[in-house]
């Protein structure tokens, strides 16, 4: 998998589908994507927004179908 930045989709919805597919906790991926729980679930909740990068971990971190 390559970081292609035009896939980025700042939806909180797409967030919370990647976080769900990776069968992890939110404590898990922030840890394992150096942020804290706080902010994966305010990105959830669209208080804040996650940039590419972010959302690129996660899908990294994604099981395989």
């Amino acid at each position: 998998m390559r970081p292609d930045a035009t896939n980025y989709d700042p939806r909180p919805t797409y967030m919370a589908a990647l976080i769900d597919a990776t069968g992890l906790t939110q404590k898990q991926i922030g840890k394992l994507i150096g942020h804290d729980e706080r902010t994966i679930r305010r990105w959830i909740a669209g208080a804040r927004t996650f940039d590419y990068p972010a959302q690129f971990a996660v899908e990294c971190l994604m099981r395989p179908h």
